[in-house]
Formats: C-alpha cells, structure tokens, sequence
C-alpha cells in the first residue's frame, strides 16, 4: 500500500472518530440582545442569543457552547473575562436541552480600543464541542466610540451656606457615551449623585449642610463615564456655624444645638439628666437636709448643747465620725427614718471634746451629693464650721461637688 494510500486512511479514521455516525446537532435562531453602541473598554452585559434544538440529539452542559464563528473559532476582539476563552463565549445554562426545547446563551461584552468610531459585526453560532457545529449562524452589531473623559461644568454654587440648612449645588456633564456617575467633595467629605436630573445632563446635590464641617472650602465635582475616564471642575464655597435652636449660642460653643435651654451660662437643673449649662455633666441633687447646732466652749474642752439635723430623707444614710480627744467612738453609722435627728441626745450629751477634735456629720443618699458639717474645736470659741460636699463613690468630703 502506498504512502499517500495509508495517509487517507488514517485521515478518514480521525474524521470517523471524531464525529459520530449519527451525530444531528441542529440549532434554529428564536431572539437575541442587543445592537449597542459603546465606549471602548467598557463592558456590557445582558448580551444573548436564543436557540431552539431542532436535531435528533440532546444538547448538554459539559460540551454545547456559543463558539465565535465566520470564521469558526475567531478570536473575538469583544471577549470578556467571563468567558471560557476567547472563542467560546456560553454554555447552556441546564443540564440538557432536549429536542423541541430552546434555551439561551447569556455573555458578557468588553469592547475594543479604537482610535475612532468602528462598527463590528460579531458572529456567533453553536457548537457541540469536537463533534458538530449547529448551524444557525447569528450576529450581534457594535458601535465602539474612542474613550474620551466627560465634560463637566458648575453651574450653581452658593457662596455660603449655614449648616443648619441644606447644601444644594449642581453641574452640567456630558460624555460621547454616558456619565456613570458624579461625585462631589468638600471638607473631607464625598457625596456620590448616579442619576441625572430630567434633562440627562444636570446632576444636583442636594444635602443637610451639617455634613461639611465649617469653614471655607474647595468644593471638587468628578464626572466619571462607564469606563473609568473622569474630568473636574472647582468652585469654593464656606458653610457658616448655625444656631439651630435660636438660643444666641452657635454650635461650635453650645453642647446641644438643638436644646434652646441648653447653653453657657444656662441654669443648671440638677439630676433631670440634661447638662443645662455645658459644663460637662448633669450636676447631682444634693440631699437637703440642714444642721442646727450650739456649743459651749472653755480652754481646754467644748461641750455639745445642741447638734441636730432637720429634713433627713427616710432611708438615708448618717455617719458620724470623730476624731481627738474626747470622743464617746470614732465612727457611728445608722440608717435614718426620716425626719429630725437629735445627735446630742443619742451620742454626745456628756461629750467634752478637746481643743483639735473634729466631728463630722455626713447625711448621704444614693443618686444625690452628700451633705457634710464638720466641726473643728477651738480654745473658748465655737468650733470651726464648715459645710462640705460628698459626691457618689467619693471617700473625702470637698466644698463643692462637679
């Protein structure tokens, strides 16, 4: 047999193995999506073709595809990453299309770069993979543009805005293909408008001016198209401080814009929970209970002749503590019932306390600022007096509480 003989043969083998005898893979055209006109670079989705299995053989997932074709297998200058390569575009969503059925291949586009306006022709058809082609030859037409930067312009700016009102400004922008979006800077903040207004080409920011801080600003506008290309404009523009409560006070000195009654200088109301006066915390009730109290002094010891305290809330807590020479104890403690207390009768009725001693009397309450005398014993005078402060959790007494 000859050498040419021998060669036919193995190409007739190869041929018979790679497409079976029976073999009826047939493809019949039902709808497509869509002729579009893009920028280059920029990728577009919701492309596809739909077919209807008009053979004898089923189509399945593992091997029927959306191949390139005129010529088959075609490198397409429109490939995305989303495809298997850049000559099969699709596969068929299900596990098998069987005769009579239809299916749709869904792709994903990304045009090429141009220099200027190119319209492509992009052919399509199935494929059994290494078996048949389908026939049904289809096309989907695209207009590819160069890729430029949009324009974009102000064209309303306020000089000035007050931050309790609302920061409204707008530019005209325009693309050979479209704006993606605008996004507006100032202050540190960004604020991204996607939609234009009715006339396609006015985008308008439009929010609460408290969300730029104070002071004069570069306000920036960045027009953005599909593809990534963008272009600036720059105007400057001041947000001044507001007095949104009308109380004199602006918010940059006001703990609480918004409270008329809030500000410096404000009457505090102790324990209401609100800090009238800005000064950092929601000053304490104190408790009010008051101290009646006499002596009788000589050179060496004083005597107690009334010591009584008066409006003691039930449930308060008394200590009494003292310090010196001529202390009955050194500290009493007792849960009042309210009311008056008289403390020379219950503790000190034949107390003579030394010249130095100190007494101290604290009337404590939880949720309230003590309330503190203290008594400092002097040679033939009434003792020292002092009426002192004690707020929650604190261990030493001070003339006023925070």
């Amino acid at each position: 047999m000859s050498v040419v003989a021998r060669l036919l043969g193995a190409l007739l083998l190869c041929a018979v193995l790679a497409a079976p005898a029976h073999a009826d893979y047939r493809a019949e055209f039902v709808g497509q999506c869509c002729y579009m006109t893009l920028e280059s670079g920029e990728v577009a989705g919701g492309q596809f073709f739909e077919f209807r299995n008009v053979g004898t053989d089923t189509w399945v997932n593992s091997n029927f595809f959306l191949g390139t074709s005129n010529p088959q297998n075609r490198a397409s200058a429109f490939a995305h990453s989303s495809w298997m390569s850049n000559f099969r575009a699709a596969r068929i969503p299900v596990q098998a299309v069987a005769p009579g059925q239809t299916t749709r291949f869904d792709f994903t586009v990304q045009a090429p770069t141009v220099a200027t306006t190119t319209i492509y022709e992009e052919y399509f058809e199935p494929v059994a993979e290494q078996i048949s082609w389908a026939g049904a030859l289809v096309y989907l037409r695209y207009t590819v543009l160069p890729s430029q930067p949009p324009s974009v312009g102000f064209t309303n700016v306020p000089a000035s805005v007050n931050r309790a009102g609302q920061l409204e400004v707008s530019v005209d922008a325009s693309d050979n293909r479209a704006v993606s979006h605008v996004e507006f800077s100032a202050g540190g903040k960004t604020f991204t408008v996607r939609s234009p207004e009715a006339d396609g080409r006015t985008f308008k920011l439009s929010v609460p001016a408290e969300q730029v801080p104070a002071g004069t600003h570069t306000l920036i506008a960045r027009a953005v198209d599909r593809v990534g290309n963008f272009s600036t404009a720059t105007a400057a523009i001041t947000l001044t401080l507001a007095d949104r409560d009308g109380d004199g006070v602006l918010e940059d000195t006001d703990c609480n814009d918004r409270a008329p009654l809030v500000k410096p200088g404000a009457i505090e109301i102790p324990g209401n929970g609100l800090d009238e006066d800005c000064n950092g915390a929601d000053t304490l009730p104190t408790v009010g209970a008051s101290f009646q109290n006499q002596w009788l002094a000589s050179t060496r010891t004083t005597k107690v002749t009334t010591l009584k305290v008066r409006g003691v809330p039930l449930g308060a807590r008394v200590e009494l503590r003292c310090a010196g020479r001529g202390c009955p104890f050194s500290v009493r403690r007792f849960t009042a019932k309210g009311g008056a207390l008289d403390l020379r009768k219950q503790y000190f009725r034949r107390a003579k306390l030394r010249v130095g001693a100190t007494l101290e009397i604290r009337v404590l309450v939880p949720g309230f600022n003590g309330k503190v005398a203290r008594f400092t014993m002097r040679k033939r005078r009434a003792p020292l007096t002092a009426y002192l402060c004690l707020s929650p959790g604190a261990t030493k007494p001070t003339r006023t509480c925070a």
